[in-house]
């Protein structure tokens, strides 16, 4: 009987491990999408202007971020704005490029953890409870967070500061959560059309999917009246998707000390209900590679974020100092989208017939694909430079051409001195000149 057990549970743990294999085999660009004479930067193809913000996307047809099988969006939110509930068809990693503010991830099926009881504040034990508000956990966000956000699952965000909220996200139209096509669409739980809106979006946006029902379908499944059904269609509105406060909003918020009391003991609840979301990437203190004379880089991935296994997609931040310089690489794994947080630099990307398909100077708000296994440079300018990109692989990993723990480092320099046709001294420096590991000073 055991025997049997154990071969029941081989064969289907074969069965998830190919069917695994075949579902990774479908996350795939169009093909050819990937054969470049030269790679072009990219900037918005299109901008929508809401009652309190904006949304710019970029064209998702565009050679190059159909190889890397993703588009992006950026989202501003002006002072005490809401970015209403809406979620994406594909998965999608977001980082707060400037501003603070709540975000609510909204997953249906989990509890309400967070509740607001009348009279909680000093009413006796003995009084009948009454609910003022029930709500899913809130989350504080700042400059430099990247948060995910799974395929289907609607998220808010609200400008609590006084200053503008910049958002950039890259959404993976590949992955195999995203069961449409390779269009991005994002679906609204409320909001609605705007008149600013004078051409057709790359991508659609449009009314919230209530407005789409019959009002009585609507009002029989709040159990309300058939006007507040209309108000939640919000059919006389065209306001889009980012609209004005009344007012600051005030939310059911746990301290710090009874966040870390609480605890949910259903399993189910413990993996998916409350899995960690987001994580600070701006810390210098959490950098992976530090020189105090050339910069740092800081790398999210799903071995310190687990969420990100399913997104399929990882953050790198990156930031040099005039003259810095990110040595010779390419990623092993993954292509890369970077996103110019700030400074300007000269990157240089080289294919794999040795052809340089881009050599330019880049700067804010730019955003430059880097295919899987292309190699490439960046230096800063005067300024410095700060970047974020992401990679098309939860674990993505880089290899580099020079420095302390490169290619040509593990490489006999006899083997160095055949390759390049160079005599053994000069294979020595080849090999051993460059003491840094992957930031240097030019």
């Amino acid at each position: 009987m055991h025997k049997f057990v154990f071969s029941l549970l081989s064969v289907v743990s074969l069965l998830l491990f190919f069917h695994g294999g075949e579902a990774r085999q479908q996350e795939s660009p169009l093909q050819h999408a990937c054969q470049f004479s030269s790679i072009n930067s990219l900037g918005p193809a299109q901008t929508t202007k809401f009652e309190a913000g904006q949304m710019e996307v970029w064209d998702h047809t565009s050679p190059e971020l159909q190889c890397a099988g993703v588009t992006l969006a950026r989202i501003t939110l002006q002072a005490n704005s809401i970015f209403l509930p809406a979620f994406f068809s594909p998965p999608a990693l977001a980082y707060v490029v400037q501003g603070k503010g709540v975000i609510g991830t909204i997953v249906s099926g989990c509890p309400e953890t967070y509740e607001e009881v009348e009279g909680s504040r000093g009413g006796g034990e003995d009084q009948p409870r009454r609910f003022e508000d029930m709500h899913q956990k809130l989350e504080s966000f700042r400059r430099g967070d990247v948060f995910a956000s799974l395929a289907g699952v609607s998220q808010w965000w609200y400008n609590r500061g006084n200053s503008d909220v910049v958002i950039v996200m890259v959404l993976d139209v590949t992955n195999r959560e995203n069961q449409l096509d390779q269009t991005p669409r994002m679906f609204q739980i409320a909001g609605s059309k705007t008149q600013e809106q004078q051409q057709p979006l790359t991508w659609p946006l449009g009314n919230n999917v209530l407005s789409g029902f019959d009002p009585n379908i609507i009002a029989e499944a709040f159990k309300i009246d058939i006007e507040t059904a209309k108000d939640l269609q919000n059919q006389k509105e065209n306001r889009g998707n980012i609209v004005k406060a009344k007012g600051p909003l005030h939310f059911v918020t746990p301290s710090p000390r009874q966040r870390q009391q609480d605890g949910i003991a259903n399993g189910i609840e413990e993996t998916y209900c409350t899995a960690r979301l987001h994580e600070n990437i701006d810390d210098p203190e959490r950098s992976d590679f530090f020189s105090t004379r050339a910069g740092r880089i800081s790398t999210l991935n799903s071995l310190n974020l687990p969420v990100l296994s399913i997104v399929r997609l990882n953050a790198v931040r990156g930031l040099l100092y005039s003259g810095g310089m990110v040595l010779p690489q390419w990623t092993a794994n993954a292509n890369t989208v970077l996103y110019v947080t700030g400074g300007q630099a000269m990157i240089q990307i080289v294919d794999d017939n040795g052809q340089s398909v881009f050599n330019e100077q880049v700067g804010q708000g730019q955003v430059v694909v880097i295919p899987h296994g292309f190699g490439v440079s960046k230096t800063a300018g005067e300024t410095g430079f700060e970047w974020i990109s992401f990679k098309t692989n939860d674990n993505a990993y880089v290899n580099t051409l020079s420095g302390r723990t490169s290619y040509i480092r593990a490489v006999p320099a006899a083997v160095l001195k055949a390759a390049y046709g160079v005599t053994e001294e000069e294979a020595k420096k080849i090999k051993f000149n460059q003491q840094e590991t992957m930031l240097a000073m030019t």
